[in-house]
């Protein structure tokens, strides 16, 4: 299922925010989502393809 929000941190991301986790407090806001998800070492749901294409 995809979210029709898009990304609200001024990036220039104009794709739907594709996580499931919709309760998240950083859905729809990609900067701080994949800043958040760095810091504990993990990517988000939208990038684990890129992760395993190394």
């Amino acid at each position: 299922m995809t979210s029709e929000k898009r990304c609200a941190d001024g990036c220039s991301n104009v794709h739907p925010c594709s996580c499931p986790n919709v309760d998240c407090q950083n859905h729809g806001k990609c900067c701080d989502c994949v800043a958040n998800h760095k810091s504990r070492g993990s990517l988000p749901l939208c990038m684990r393809d890129l992760g395993e294409q190394k």
